[in-house]
């Protein structure tokens, strides 16, 4: 599960280029794909792209979309909108096309696009593989409501809450202990 792990922790890596953490009441969160050029910087070296591949501004676009989708679509997702989650995904990712490749040895789903959008598709393959193999589920969205950052869950249940426990499980407990203690008088 070791690769998959990493395979995850590259769509997490994905899905934080919105980057969700609040420094101050009301931010918006980072946007880490400003530009074209931010999403070439990332497909290039994530290696979804080519040195020649070109990402334009509608790849961009689309990009943004199917983050947002896949966002969504994390398990256990209690700051997005679990019911369109899907449906996003799903609408993003019928704006790619596919060929399915058979042998003797192996199949493959390789994307006919070219380009920015080739390389997104790359990445919505990947997204594929790791639902077909179970290991989506470790994706989760910390549950502070003032991160909301994108982790892969490694514990050994697949039950963690909190991309650290060093920061967002201890805030969260201590706030706990203290409404506790309070309540008790």
């Amino acid at each position: 599960m070791g690769n998959e792990f990493e395979q995850l922790e590259i769509i997490a890596d994905f899905i934080n280029t919105h980057d969700k953490r609040m420094r101050y009441e009301g931010d918006p969160g980072l946007e880490l794909l400003s530009t074209a050029d931010d999403l070439r910087t990332w497909l290039l070296k994530n290696g979804f792209i080519l040195k020649q591949d070109a990402v334009s501004e509608e790849d961009l676009a689309l990009a943004r979309d199917l983050r947002g989708g896949l966002r969504a679509a994390i398990p256990n997702n209690i700051h997005d909108h679990k019911e369109a989650g899907f449906q996003a995904l799903n609408r993003a990712a019928g704006r790619f096309r596919f060929a399915y490749c058979f042998s003797e040895a192996s199949d493959a789903i390789e994307p006919v696009d070219a380009q920015g959008r080739g390389g997104l598709a790359r990445l919505l393959v990947l997204v594929f593989r790791l639902r077909e193999n179970n290991v989506w589920n470790r994706l989760r969205v910390c549950t502070a409501a003032d991160c909301q950052w994108v982790f892969v869950d490694r514990s050994r249940p697949g039950t963690g809450k909190w991309c650290s426990m060093k920061a967002c499980g201890n805030r969260a407990k201590n706030k706990t202990y203290r409404e506790r203690a309070k309540s008790m008088g």
